[in-house]
């Protein structure tokens, strides 16, 4: 008798729509000289709930975090971790697994949160695809010049009735 409902239970659950995951994100982490500064970023970053591991590179300045599995992540927390441990960040590449998201011309939209393809998108989003993050935190002031241009009137025409959610802009 209990092997019904539990047996529909399963059903309903491997039933639902997988959900796209960010699998791992590659920080250029700016300002690191000694081992104390990368043990100090790397306890900072351990502190968001949904990092599963933090392995840092001094001799590169690269962090690269892995995250547990279906708990939503944030790029802006794992970068402003970053930013509180008292660096700035120079790149952000984040492994995102795709699961067949809908292109609505060059932006997908992923929970409350919307990407924008500042470059040519790809035929599919399906599959693991890195991509690099463009914005103020993610790179240098002077690399980010060339895309405030580009970026600017797609902020203000998706603050108008926007939710709760983020616009990320970003770059395959």
């Amino acid at each position: 008798m209990l092997k019904n409902p539990i047996i529909c239970f399963l059903f309903f659950v491997l039933s639902l729509p997988a959900q796209a995951q960010i699998i791992r994100v590659k920080l250029n982490v700016i300002g690191l000289t000694c081992s104390a500064c990368s043990f100090g970023t790397e306890r900072s970053i351990r502190q968001l709930k949904f990092v599963d591991d933090v392995k840092m590179d001094l001799n590169s300045n690269i962090a690269e975090i892995t995250f547990k599995k279906d708990i939503p992540v944030s790029v802006d927390q794992v970068v402003q971790k970053v930013y509180d441990a008292g660096f700035s960040v120079g790149k952000v590449l984040v492994l995102y697994a795709f699961t067949d998201e809908k292109l609505e011309g060059k932006e997908w939209k992923s929970g409350p949160d919307t990407y924008e393809i500042l470059n040519t998108p790809p035929a599919a989003l399906s599959g693991e695809k890195e991509l690099t993050f463009v914005g103020e935190k993610y790179m240098p002031k002077k690399e980010y010049k060339q895309w405030k241009p580009l970026i600017d009137p797609i902020t203000t025409i998706n603050k108008v009735g926007s939710g709760s959610g983020h616009i990320y802009f970003v770059l395959f």
